[in-house]
């Protein structure tokens, strides 16, 4: 199947975004109170509540853009869970155990709140394809769930699927810099970016912070390991400074200051420092050379004599004279020799 114009399809949605974007924030005090449906105040700190709330805003906003564009439809349906995929460009890769047992947990006692949104498999009708609600999907299984509610989308981009699922992501707090790194991964393998500077454009970030973020995959899986354990301690300023920590130390002393990083909380600047000394400790040192010419009886140049700061040595001479060539190349023999060298 031909993939559609890279840059076409940017500059579409770029401008769809940008027109619409104000017709939507009449809507945001609607989408609170439906948020806040059931409940009769603020305060309701029970899991039902919570859970409402985590998931009903994050994709609303840029739902309701596509909507009110006319470049999608929605319906509800129950979906039968063995014929949901999940999103192949989710920006989320990682799931954590403790939050997947909470959420099949609060489904049990009070049942889907919220459907999860997918749209229908191109290829196979009976088939859907999740957009966001993965940790609903995880908790339905777990609680051996037949089907899970659905809103279906008809009529998104392709693209869209990672953008919906990033929007959900990031606004609920659950993502990590590694999930970040490897969603753009799958962004640039699926083709949608063929370079890092398409990539920083399509996800509307700087191009350095791009490059940090797809600097992570670099590490080893058993540094990249403490980054989904410990989101806030590592952002992206510290995995980044981890990076050429790794480059200069290698995967066990990196390992050690990950710990270190997380035992004593330090913050970016000591990381940075840290790392800083590292580098100037590994830094090759400079190699200065100091050259010696040589001159004949008549003041002319014969050559010269360079020396290195390491111990090397460069005679190059025109003697012009092969016997006393020969007596400065034996002069040279018995100084190697005298410090057990041959000269062959």
């Amino acid at each position: 199947m031909a993939k559609k114009n890279f840059s076409a399809a940017l500059n579409a949605g770029v401008a769809r975004d940008s027109k619409l974007r104000d017709q939507v924030v009449s809507s945001r005090f609607e989408r609170v109170e439906a948020a806040l449906g059931g409940r009769t105040t603020l305060l309701d700190s029970s899991e039902a509540g919570r859970q409402r709330l985590a998931e009903a805003a994050p994709t609303d906003s840029f739902v309701e853009t596509l909507e009110l564009a006319g470049k999608v439809k929605s319906t509800y349906a129950a979906w039968p869970i063995d014929k949901i995929d999940d999103n192949p460009l989710n920006s989320r890769t990682l799931y954590r155990e403790d939050l997947i047992s909470a959420r099949a947990a609060s489904m049990a006692k009070d049942g889907q709140l919220i459907p999860a949104l997918a749209t229908r498999h191109p290829h196979d009708p009976e088939r859907a394809i999740l957009i966001d609600g993965h940790y609903r999907k995880q908790g339905a299984l777990r609680n051996r769930a037949h089907t899970l509610d659905l809103k279906l989308l008809d009529g998104l981009e392709a693209i869209d699927f990672y953008r919906l699922a990033r929007a959900a992501n990031n606004e609920r707090e659950q993502e990590t810099v590694l999930d970040v790194a490897l969603g753009y991964k799958k962004l640039l393998a699926e083709g949608y970016a063929k370079t890092n500077d398409d990539l920083a454009l399509l996800v509307e970030e700087g191009k350095s912070k791009v490059s940090k973020t797809l600097a992570v995959l670099d590490l080893p899986p058993a540094i990249q390991e403490f980054i989904p354990l410990y989101p806030q301690q590592l952002g992206i300023n510290i995995s980044y400074e981890l990076t050429l920590y790794f480059k200069l130390a290698g995967e066990s002393k990196t390992r050690d200051f990950v710990q270190k990083i997380v035992d004593e909380g330090l913050s970016f600047q000591k990381v940075k420092a840290i790392r800083e000394a590292l580098s100037l400790e590994r830094a090759p040192r400079r190699t200065f050379s100091r050259q010696y010419k040589v001159s004949g009886a008549d003041g002319s140049s014969i050559g010269a004599i360079k020396e290195w700061g390491n111990g090397n040595i460069q005679v190059s001479l025109a003697l012009n004279d092969p016997d006393r060539a020969e007596a400065y190349i034996e002069a040279l023999r018995k100084l190697l020799a005298e410090d057990g060298h041959k000269a062959m």
